[in-house]
């Protein structure tokens, strides 16, 4: 599946050297032709491999589109399932699914919408036919909950770390030594990403793009170019993993106009009556026409799990927005009302470092004895590369710069996994140029540690840049 490496000198960015920019991308480039030996059909639903990626097209009702993925992505299913039982305990990888099944079952699985859970069962039960199995037995609906839910159970222990727990005001006289102080949390990176429009891009149209970075257990399954042509809603496209009804990583384009990515920030309070992302996401690119469906699908009976800096594209409208969204905080900023963050007319951007000052003060730990007021915006070294970017390349943005960016190593850090960006013109057409494996050009190799803990775990190469598109393969 990883055939070739990109040199180094191709994808070297804007920012930090002197070689020759990457080359000039074609706008309208012919469609990908796999050969017909490649595709696997299963009813309407296909597959084929593309440069690193797996394209994958399902059709229908929930059950039957999910059933059709399952049968088509069996192995790399099982595979996923067995890679996050490592992550969940190493030594003792089937209890610690056990627990996470469990975890799932008690707060999440009845916090997603019917639609939702009628995929993800038809996900399992055509995996299992298909000859899935983990632990000896079937895969089944809580299997492919927890892969859907994984962020959200990656980012829990924050949540609950910011949750109230009502004594956080109360002084308690303990005998003995003092406490020492908590440790800091470690500042993890998850994701760049930026769009534009109007003054900031060469046509005055929307370019968008985004970076993943995430451990590299993950190198080996979020490379799933996932169309979906639903029987109600808008037909969608976007990056995702064995078994997905929602992207997670995020990335999306819709047949309605709508582009839509994000950037994680640090995690704000968990509200158990909230509604999961994983149905809130997805309801935002299936069923969304315009920004305000999308806010409103994404903020409404919000859980606050997997915290977001969310860039929302409409291309009718050629209208970009900025949507923050703690838990009970949140902040938009939009195009259409000239709303702009630190003056850069036409172009947001996201880097995990939340821009306004109610969501960062949501986000602080219950117990923690920091001021609000230092809890205010500052930029880091990713911000400093975006408003540089801005300032060199305001009003002359297209798909060759966007390019440049996604590969500069300020930018695409050390735990990148892939790179994607569009134009108007290519979104309108479901398509994104891409590329999978680190952009910057360098392969990603596991520690001895890594795998040893994670048997399945492999080095993850860069690949070329491809198109990915939703053009059905010719029929052999």
């Amino acid at each position: 599946m990883r055939r070739a490496v990109v040199p180094l000198f191709a994808c070297l960015g804007v920012f930090v050297s002197l070689a020759p920019a990457a080359p000039e991308p074609t706008e309208a480039p012919a469609a990908h032709k796999p050969r017909a030996t490649d595709v696997t059909r299963y009813g309407p639903a296909y597959r084929y491999p593309q440069a690193g990626w797996d394209v994958v097209h399902v059709d229908g009702a929930p059950y039957d589109r999910g059933y059709q993925q399952g049968r088509l992505l069996a192995k790399e299913i099982a595979a996923y399932v067995r890679m996050l039982a490592t992550e969940r305990s190493a030594k003792a990888p089937a209890d610690g699914w056990r627990g996470a099944r469990q975890l799932v079952n008690a707060v999440l699985l009845r916090q997603i919408d019917k639609e939702c859970l009628e995929e993800m069962k038809g996900i399992a039960e055509g995996a299992t036919d298909a000859g899935a199995s983990y632990d000896e037995r079937d895969l089944d609906l809580l299997d492919v909950a927890v892969l859907n839910c994984w962020m959200e159970l990656e980012t829990l222990d924050s949540a609950l770390d910011a949750t109230p727990t009502g004594l956080e005001k109360k002084k308690f006289d303990r005998p003995g030594l003092p406490r020492a102080p908590a440790p800091k949390p470690i500042k993890k990176d998850h994701c760049s990403a930026f769009i534009a429009t109007g003054p900031a891009t060469a046509d005055g149209k929307i370019v968008f793009g985004h970076i993943t970075m995430a451990g590299l257990t993950a190198g080996p399954f979020v490379n799933v170019w996932l169309d979906v042509q639903p029987k109600a809603g808008h037909r969608f496209a976007m990056q995702a993993f064995p078994g997905a009804v929602w992207s997670s990583q995020d990335y999306y384009i819709s047949a309605a106009g709508i582009v839509l990515c994000e950037t994680t920030i640090d995690q704000t309070p968990f509200d158990p009556a909230g509604e999961s992302l994983v149905s809130r996401a997805r309801k935002a690119i299936q069923y969304s026409n315009t920004i305000d469906d999308v806010v409103r699908a994404l903020g409404t009976k919000n859980n606050g799990l997997y915290a977001n800096e969310w860039l929302i594209g409409d291309l009718k409208a050629n209208e970009i927005a900025m949507f923050e969204l703690g838990t009970k905080e949140s902040r938009l900023w939009r195009s259409s009302k000239n709303q702009w963050f630190e003056g850069t007319k036409g172009f947001y951007w996201g880097n995990n470092n939340a821009k306004d000052t109610l969501v960062r003060v949501e986000a602080t730990p219950a117990d923690s004895d920091e001021k609000p007021e230092k809890r205010v915006w500052e930029p880091d070294a990713r911000d400093e590369a975006w408003l540089k970017f801005y300032k060199d390349h305001a009003g002359k943005i297209d798909g060759r710069l966007a390019r440049n960016a996604l590969c500069d190593e300020v930018l695409a850090q050390p735990t990148s996994l892939d790179a994607k960006y569009a134009t108007a013109a290519m979104a309108e057409k479901l398509s994104s140029w891409a590329t999978y494996g680190p952009p910057t050009g360098k392969p990603w190799k596991p520690t001895d540690e890594q795998k040893k803990a994670h048997p399945e775990i492999k080095v993850l190469v860069p690949h070329p840049w491809t198109v990915l598109s939703s053009a059905a393969p010719p029929k052999g």
